[in-house]
């Protein structure tokens, strides 16, 4: 049982560095301004089911795509890795952006904002699904499985919890403490990202790293 919650508390506070759901919170101001509270409250709860289908569709599908395209979980992992950095950079220098104008304007017009573009790209971008996917394959018992799919669950809560406080988490926080967030989080997500390429080297070249 305390390796179970031992594993699922691994990997919801990589899966909360990684998704960085404090990152939503201002894109969910700006596409919500104007509206009253019961609208933003119904946007929140529709953007945490949109993270929650799309990290667990992520656990449950992932190897199956993996297998249909011949990708090893080694060669995706360094990837993800990669992936991973490069927004780990982003979000230190607080400047990690994981949509485009393009995306916000159709946003703009449409009812539903909290799947695009704040469930995606914003929060589960292509770094979470890659995390998600990568997860699952590490480890196919069934307490990992369960604890990576708890986690997804977790992140989603957190990320609707949020974004259902964001006006109040603005007024006290303000742009600067959500930018010190982001950098935290960071900086755990750039840790991540070379732990991951790290054990697939060490797998796929065991005579060069020890």
């Amino acid at each position: 049982m305390l390796s179970w919650f031992l594993d699922f508390l691994h990997f919801t506070l990589a899966m909360l560095a990684v998704c960085a759901p404090q990152s939503a919170i201002p894109v969910f101001l700006n596409l919500t301004d104007g509206m009253g509270r019961r609208e933003k409250a119904g946007i929140a709860r529709q953007t945490g089911i949109a993270v929650a289908c799309v990290l667990l569709s992520a656990a449950f599908f992932g190897s199956t795509l993996l297998d249909m395209f011949g990708v090893s979980l080694n060669s995706f992992r360094i990837a993800g890795g990669i992936l991973l950095m490069s927004i780990a950079f982003g979000m230190m220098k607080a400047s990690e952006k994981r949509h485009t104008k393009e995306e916000q304007a159709e946003a703009e017009n449409r009812e539903a904002i909290g799947v695009m573009p704040l469930a995606i790209p914003v929060i589960s971008g292509p770094g979470s699904i890659s995390a998600m996917v990568i997860a699952m394959q590490m480890d196919r018992s069934w307490p990992h499985v369960i604890a990576v799919i708890c986690s997804g669950l977790a992140v989603a809560m957190v990320a609707w919890l949020l974004l259902r406080m964001a006006d109040k988490l603005a007024a006290v926080l303000g742009q600067t403490g959500l930018n010190i967030i982001g950098r935290l989080c960071g900086m755990l997500l750039a840790a991540l990202a070379v732990e991951f390429i790290y054990t697939s080297l060490k797998d796929m070249f065991p005579a060069w790293i020890v």
